[in-house]
């Protein structure tokens, strides 16, 4: 066992890229045959996943998170994480913290895998696009049919048992003009923890696909986002960019990798025990070999991940004198044009003008925010100074609870805003 490790995290993918769903966006169900071409099998067998957790656990020193994604990580199967957990128990130490975070589609979530995860308190994300009309644009099975009502029925089941869970949205050319509908379509049902993630696929000449969300869609979902959050939702409701630059502003560093200073320290792990060095760069270039053959803890030292984190540390000239750097620090170097592996120092971030427009109308309202954090305080929503009364007639009467809700969202008052 080494003597010291910094701590990292790996993202475990037990099935490579097979998935129930067809997405039209999605950049790694073609994985297996780009990474495997041949291999008619994608399951992680009991040798290598037995292996996997004793060197994972030994290697963090403190706290281990199992993360478990694909494709859909569900095809695994029910006994495959039953043995995965047993293993976990094997393999602990006395006072090491042991928690399992899954990433699904949430269409395979019956009762019994809803019982699973409540038992053995697995932290599951939910990846859906926001209601109907829009999820179901891209996020469709392999028959073309919606999947919308399917993910929703497996995020009931969670929320019955009582599971933690939250949402992952990926923000996209169809559904990123929605920002206020699908913030309040979440919220308005009872969900607490959101996520949302820009997308950006390029062709084979480098440029963004037409369903990649554009820097200035992104900035402004998210500024719309952070205006309703801010009105009603501070201390209630969690979203990934707001916590991250709180903790920032309170800490001195983001909490999202694709902002941090330095990245090369979130790995994947492959079906057969191949080790790459990030989720957006599984590539032949970017393998850093195999926990079957070079023990994990020698694998994390890789000179080839001091390679990986030059494309984050070595900024492009555009960021280094930057207002925004310590919030955003180049963000992912996925999302450099040109790629970031050329180090071209002209390249720019695809999303920087979004960054930005939010960073710029956001930071003063979350630097008071994390100053009352500071001080030990309970943050506050919003103070707004109620304008003076105009003549004319009198306001309308509030909603009655069977009145559509005012928000627009479709629903009666009493089932929505009203609750």
């Amino acid at each position: 066992m080494p003597e010291s490790v910094t701590p990292f995290n790996i993202m475990c993918k037990p099935v490579c890229g097979r998935c129930n769903l067809d997405c039209r966006y999605c950049y790694y169900t073609m994985k297996p045959a780009e990474l495997y071409p041949g291999v008619k099998t994608f399951m992680m067998t009991e040798e290598i996943l037995a292996s996997y957790t004793r060197q994972y656990l030994e290697a963090q020193p403190a706290h281990c998170v199992f993360g478990w994604q694909g494709g859909e990580p569900l095809l695994a199967g029910k006994d495959f994480y039953r043995r995965a957990v047993e293993l976990q128990a094997e393999h602990r130490r006395d006072g090491r913290q042991v928690a399992n975070a899954m990433q699904t589609n949430g269409t395979l979530i019956d009762e019994e895998w809803a019982d699973f995860f409540a038992e053995h308190k697995f932290l599951v994300g939910i990846s859906i696009d926001g209601p109907p009309e829009w999820h179901d644009h891209f996020r469709r099975d392999r028959a073309g049919r919606g999947s919308f009502h399917r993910a929703w029925a497996g995020l009931e089941l969670l929320r019955d048992r009582g599971c933690e869970f939250n949402v992952l949205v990926t923000l996209n050319a169809y559904n990123a003009p929605h920002a206020g509908d699908i913030y309040r379509y979440f919220v308005n049902r009872g969900v607490r923890w959101l996520q949302f993630i820009p997308i950006l696929e390029k062709d084979a000449d480098g440029r963004p696909t037409d369903y990649s969300c554009t820097g200035e869609q992104f900035g402004r979902f998210m500024l719309d986002v952070f205006e309703l959050w801010l009105d009603r939702h501070v201390g209630v409701v969690s979203e990934r960019l707001i916590d991250s630059v709180l903790h920032t502003v309170v800490h001195g560093e983001p909490a999202m990798c694709c902002n941090a200073r330095r990245c090369a320290n979130a790995h994947v792990l492959e079906f057969n025990g191949d080790l790459y060095a990030c989720d957006h760069f599984v590539f032949r270039e970017w393998l850093i070999g195999n926990i079957m053959d070079t023990p994990l803890d020698e694998l994390t030292r890789s000179p080839r991940l001091e390679e990986f984190a030059r494309l984050k540390t070595d900024l492009p000239a555009a960021c280094r004198e930057c207002e925004f750097l310590d919030y955003c620090n180049g963000g992912c170097p996925k999302h450099h044009v040109p790629d970031a592996a050329g180090g071209d120092p002209a390249r720019v971030n695809h999303f920087c003008d979004g960054y930005k427009l939010f960073f710029r109308e956001a930071l003063p309202e979350l630097k008071r925010i994390a100053g009352a954090l500071a001080r030990g305080e309970q943050p506050r929503p919003r103070a707004r100074q109620a304008p003076a009364a105009a003549p004319g007639p009198a306001p309308a009467a509030a909603p009655g609870r069977n009145d559509p809700c005012p928000c627009g969202s479709g629903r009666k008052y009493k089932h929505c805003c009203g609750r």
